[in-house]
């Protein structure tokens, strides 16, 4: 699997929720095998991966990803991505998710807090490929912890 190093970075004492959002030229994050086992669902996908789709509703979680936000397997998570998003990270997830809607972008990351199970924020560094077009029709969505 490759990965893409992230545009986004930090300072060392506080972190920024800057954004950027790729154009159709990027390179892909994720190989073909990647998209190949993802087909089959990504309930036990080793990676942190959340999928939405173009309204922002959650389809699916990887264990990885659920472990991350401090859920177990069969806790009920909210559904609607958007809450568990720090306010002052809001604007710009939110402008970036449409713009991958309307605009077609493939790409985007951002550095932004999430809430977890225990109503804690934390940090994270995600890279959200467009996959609206593809027979998974939605985003996924690849979290890191910083």
């Amino acid at each position: 699997m490759t990965t893409h190093a992230s545009p986004v970075s930090a300072p060392a004492s506080r972190p920024s929720s800057r954004s950027t959002a790729k154009e159709d030229t990027a390179p892909p994050i994720f190989s073909d095998s990647f998209w190949k086992r993802f087909q089959n669902g990504i309930d036990d996908f080793p990676v942190p991966v959340i999928s939405v789709d173009e309204t922002g509703t959650i389809q699916a979680l990887s264990l990885a990803a659920r472990r991350m936000l401090g859920y177990r397997a069969h806790d009920e998570i909210e559904p609607y991505f958007f809450t568990h998003v720090h306010g002052q990270n809001m604007h710009r997830v939110m402008r970036d998710l449409a713009h991958m809607v309307s605009a077609h972008t493939r790409r985007a990351s951002w550095l932004v807090r999430l809430q977890t199970r225990g109503s804690r924020w934390r940090w994270f560094r995600i890279e959200a490929v467009n996959r609206l077009r593809a027979p998974e029709q939605c985003v996924v969505l690849r979290m890191r912890s910083v």
